[in-house]
């Protein structure tokens, strides 16, 4: 069990790692209307807070793994 905590949790570290890449590339493409958009800021930080989260539940999966 302690091995699927550990590879469960590097899973979703990875998988937080290339979310959180694809929202920085979202961010910086975007154009400056978008950038504006109250409905673009909203959507934008709740996806950080969902990449937040996802973080901190990979760290607790490697936490008790040990």
């Amino acid at each position: 069990m302690r091995i699927l905590n550990i590879a469960s949790g590097i899973a979703i570290l990875f998988t937080t790692l290339a979310f959180g890449h694809l929202l920085h590339h979202h961010l910086m493409n975007a154009s400056a209307a978008d950038v504006r958009s109250t409905a673009f800021l909203g959507l934008f930080i709740i996806a950080v807070v969902a990449a937040i989260l996802s973080f901190i539940g990979a760290c607790t999966l490697l936490r008790r793994g040990r």
